[in-house]
């Protein structure tokens, strides 16, 4: 199937063939490329390697100018402009099936623009992701209350509990099943389930990530819905005073020394948080500058490979 314009031929058939030549060549050497690992993509979130993108650069060249060439030829026309135009429709049809058909080979994953920048972008996602902890956990205030010793108490407390003969391991266990039976562990999972939720939905917002998370916990801690209410405290030092025969005032004491490391342990969860925060925008903009670097050899080797093109038509014009 061909069209004449004055001298000058068009062909379908021999764009198609030489098109076919150039993806059929970047096949080859993207086999060629894995196999001695130059064209292995394994770190595709850390950017192209100079040696990686080097040699895409070479082989859009060759591949590109062969195919101009071969269509060139089998137009069989003296007429430069026409020969330079045939190797310009190769790789524009060569750029538009790796980009849109999406070949399942090697090629597409280091000829094809479009291909190439997906699996860089997907890559990046993966390493953001790969930072944060799979479960942002609220401190377990009956956990804590295990970890209380007598001698981080005040001294006339430990001598109260001391004359009640209350031993160490009798205080913990008291403490632990005191807050155990105000907090139950449906509520205590509800709480961890927003915050890891919350963190999930926003992890791809590094710039908000702290702030969002904080004000979950700011939620679970202090609001309506608090894990540790005012109400759960009064229940616990009435516990206390009735499970060890001590005053209310010395119950109020044993519930604040609980309270204070729920508090620590809660600060100690927002600079993890924060902590994450800077991490996470830091893999953001190494993951943002490899595919910006991907990007940049990407369009060099197309825009290379156009000119390569070009040349191989005007390369194979009869003359």
């Amino acid at each position: 199937m061909s069209t004449y314009t004055g001298d000058r031929q068009v062909s379908l058939s021999a764009i198609i063939v030489g098109t076919l030549i150039s993806i059929a060549l970047m096949v080859l050497f993207t086999l060629l490329g894995l196999s001695i690992g130059v064209a292995s993509l394994d770190g595709a979130n850390q950017g192209l390697g100079i040696g990686a993108a080097i040699y895409l650069v070479v082989t859009q060249l060759v591949s590109l100018a062969a195919g101009g060439f071969a269509a060139s030829r089998l137009l069989d026309t003296y007429d430069t402009p026409a020969a330079g135009m045939a190797g310009v429709s190769v790789w524009a049809l060569a750029t538009i099936v790796l980009a849109v058909g999406g070949i399942g080979t090697g090629a597409s994953a280091i000829n094809s623009t479009a291909n190439l920048a997906g699996q860089v972008s997907k890559g990046a996602a993966g390493a953001v992701q790969a930072i944060a902890p799979d479960d942002l956990q609220l401190p377990d205030i009956s956990d804590l209350a295990n970890d209380i010793s007598l001698s981080n108490l005040p001294p006339e407390l430990q001598q109260a509990l001391e004359e009640a003969e209350i031993t160490p391991s009798a205080l913990r266990a008291e403490l632990g099943e005191a807050f155990r039976n105000v907090i139950s562990e449906q509520e205590l999972s509800r709480a961890r389930s927003i915050v890891t939720s919350t963190a999930s939905d926003v992890i791809t917002r590094p710039s908000s990530f702290a702030e969002e998370v904080n004000a979950a916990i700011d939620e679970l801690v202090g609001g309506e819905n608090a894990v540790l209410s005012e109400e759960d405290l009064t229940q616990a030092t009435n516990t206390l005073q009735r499970r060890l025969g001590i005053t209310d005032a010395q119950a109020q004491e044993l519930v604040a020394s609980v309270r204070s490391q729920y508090d620590s342990a809660i600060e100690t969860l927002r600079q993890s948080v924060n902590d994450m925060q800077q991490n996470l925008v830091s893999a953001a903009e190494t993951a943002q500058s490899a595919v910006a670097s991907a990007s940049l050899w990407l369009f060099i080797a197309s825009l290379l490979g156009l000119a390569a093109a070009a040349g191989g038509g005007v390369l194979g014009r009869r003359t």
